[in-house]
């Protein structure tokens, strides 16, 4: 008898113990299977997207690539219509920001600087990739200044940057402060820029040095000198005069 109340007891006690906590149990596992189906639900949904943009900046590739990178105006076409979908559908993804580049190249190459300043605002605008943001400010400066726009180049290129494009940034600002006729500023940058090469960047050593050079200074040394060689000119000749005059008396 002792034992059948024992477990009687144990049973109401459970019953007890279940309507305390049976809902919040209850409750706790529905959200599990909740979080985990919706993870799922979540993951198969991204891939989804991944795949889809992926095949849509295949055909991109395609189009752009044709005729070894010289696409005709059909596929020129074709490739702007992708840009604009990926655009529309997954402007996060990498591969907007990279088919927009590859855009912008192509409208440079055409002369349309518009259309390449668009596609670079573009990135700058909307890329979560911030080497991408990088490379399009500092080509978009170099669009800008090609239209006519130095001071509103040279503003994208203010500011610090990390090391793998501080020497870009610098040769950049160089190139477009000599197209203002600023010498001296052009051939401060490209010092910059040479010191700023990472060993990884030592191929683009010899073509900053060339372009220091062509707008360094003339030391003022140099300048005494040329300004002293015609004195000197005329003073030997007029003691070459002197001998001569001599050696006839």
């Amino acid at each position: 008898m002792a034992d059948h109340l024992t477990e009687e007891e144990q049973i109401e006690s459970l019953k007890r113990w279940w309507a305390e906590n049976g809902k919040g149990i209850v409750s706790g596992i529905v959200l599990a299977l909740v979080g985990y189906f919706g993870y799922q639900w979540w993951q198969t949904s991204e891939r989804e997207k991944a795949e889809a943009a992926s095949n849509l900046y295949q055909e991109f590739v395609e189009a752009v690539s044709a005729n070894d990178g010289q696409p005709d105006n059909r596929q020129l076409t074709t490739a702007q219509s992708l840009g604009r979908q990926l655009k529309e559908e997954f402007p996060k993804r990498i591969y907007t920001s990279q088919a927009s580049l590859r855009l912008a190249a192509l409208s440079a190459a055409g002369n349309d600087l518009e259309s390449a300043a668009k596609d670079l605002q573009w990135v700058v605008d909307n890329s979560d990739k911030t080497e991408l943001q990088l490379l399009a400010k500092r080509r978009l400066a170099a669009v800008k200044a090609a239209r006519g726009e130095p001071d509103e180049a040279l503003k994208l290129l203010e500011g610090n940057v990390p090391p793998a494009f501080a020497a870009l940034y610098s040769e950049t600002r160089g190139d477009i402060l000599l197209q203002k006729g600023d010498k001296e500023g052009a051939h401060e940058a490209y010092q910059q820029a040479l010191a700023q090469l990472l060993p990884a960047q030592a191929n683009s050593a010899q073509v900053l040095r060339l372009k220091a050079e062509s707008v360094a200074p003339v030391a003022a040394s140099d300048d005494s000198a040329a300004d002293n060689a015609p004195a000197a000119e005329s003073e030997a000749a007029n003691e070459s005069d002197d001998a001569q005059e001599s050696d006839e008396q």
